[in-house]
């Protein structure tokens, strides 16, 4: 089968939101079918400058097809006439405005959907608001589907949702909480919808239970290591996680957190957290995986490993006591499901419900919603290791049963072929 994912823009350099999820489905889908990305040369939403070159490409396995961006984003423009909308009933004129000032205006891409849309079984629209995804749906809604990653939001009140909702044969949701507020907040039930959620795909190295140890036991001595070719000695030095720590030097208790290191996504708030934490533990230490666009603490207890490939990543939540996911806007909670699929307990925002979904479905992990919430819940997980362990096997299991990558592509397919019926 051949399927078209049309996304506003496109590229591993996007870590988060619906084009994160478009990349991640697409690459699966290719091993299975013909998928062709249908998106634009922009890289960066706030501006849709045109940056990659226009026309085709393959990126792993996908097809990537790319259209001019005309028109570029008017940041004062736009916000101006999204206070005027939230200040009064907006008509539809003024919503599809919005729409056209938020972006990205390709024409071309529009066009060449009208033209190619017959040669495609089925078209996956990912985005509720932008402009590729209002217009897009009106080719051919008896075979689109559309992933809107609804977050809640003043515009989510726009009476231009319900159509948008209405109009593909399907809709594909990435939890249980964006079920919850299309139809709380929008007030639509899709006539079909599938809860597809994202996948993990852990390496044969992290099959196995997880296994306790003092990590002082096995990385204190750094004459221990033995390496060949520049590859360390597979057994004791491969163990759970060890890799990680030796390169890293990490001889005691560590929390780790996955994800870009900004103030946005409730780094600042965690960081502030975990110095409350630290006053009553300094044998523990906090260490940042990712991309470092904020000024940290210079404490000793902070440690930065940096951006590290989908493997190494695995490895260094095997190599945690705790994973914290600190987001409170993250609908694909990947981090967190990267943790449990490898047996490691998680601590979440309370704020995030698809993250306070998984915790509570999976029993692997708790929230907090407080400063006091969050240093009690990581004090009671790293002192009392028989539940660490419990719940990063419900956890294991979870993941096993329901999100491993061939079960969220059945559900995937099962959604995007039941139009042809």
């Amino acid at each position: 089968m051949r399927f078209a994912f049309i996304t506003p823009r496109y590229g591993a350099e996007i870590s988060s939101g619906p084009e994160h999820a478009c990349r991640l489905l697409a690459e699966q889908m290719a091993q299975r079918h013909d998928v062709d990305v249908i998106t634009t040369c922009a890289r960066d939403a706030a501006t849709w400058k045109n940056e990659a070159a226009e026309g085709p490409d393959k990126i792993r396995g996908v097809v990537v097809r790319r259209f001019t961006v005309t028109q570029p984003h008017d940041a004062a423009a736009f916000e101006a006439l999204t206070l005027r909308l939230q200040n009064a009933p907006p008509s539809r004129a003024d919503e599809l405005e919005w729409v056209r000032q938020l972006g990205p205006w390709s024409p071309g891409l529009i066009e060449h959907l009208k033209r190619q849309h017959r040669t495609y079984d089925a078209l996956v629209f990912f985005s509720l608001h932008h402009a590729t995804t209002v217009h897009g749906l009106d080719i051919a809604p008896d075979r689109s589907v559309l992933f809107p990653y609804a977050q809640l939001g003043p515009v989510l009140r726009f009476g231009l949702w319900v159509d948008v909702f209405r109009k593909p044969q399907g809709v594909g949701l990435l939890s249980g909480a964006e079920r919850r507020l299309i139809r709380e907040y929008v007030h639509v039930t899709p006539a079909h919808e599938e809860l597809v959620g994202i996948g993990v795909d852990p390496s044969p190295q992290q099959t196995y239970p997880r296994h306790q140890q003092d990590p002082a036991d096995v990385v204190a001595d750094e004459d221990a290591s033995v390496e060949t070719d520049g590859q360390e000695e597979v057994g004791y030095l491969g163990g759970r996680g060890i890799p990680f720590r030796r390169r890293h030097r990490l001889y005691g208790p560590i929390l780790l957190y996955g994800g870009r290191v900004e103030p946005d996504n409730g780094c600042e708030e965690m960081l502030d957290y975990f110095h409350a934490y630290a006053a009553t533990d300094r044998d523990t230490a906090l260490v940042l995986m990712g991309a470092k666009m904020m000024k940290i603490p210079e404490e000793e207890y902070v440690k930065l490993a940096g951006v590290l490939p989908a493997g190494e990543r695995m490895v260094a939540y095997e190599a945690a006591e705790v994973t914290i996911t600190p987001a409170s806007d993250d609908l694909l909670a990947e981090a967190l499901m990267e943790s449990l699929a490898v047996g490691t307990p998680v601590l979440a925002s309370a704020r995030n419900e698809a993250a306070v979904e998984h915790c509570r479905c999976a029993n692997a992990g708790l929230y907090y919603a407080t400063r006091d919430e969050f240093v009690e819940g990581l004090r009671l997980l790293m002192t009392n290791t028989k539940l660490r362990e419990r719940l990063g096997e419900n956890g294991r299991q979870y993941v096993r049963q329901q999100y491993l990558w061939d079960a969220v592509m059945s559900r995937f397919e099962r959604l995007v072929m039941r139009p042809r019926k």
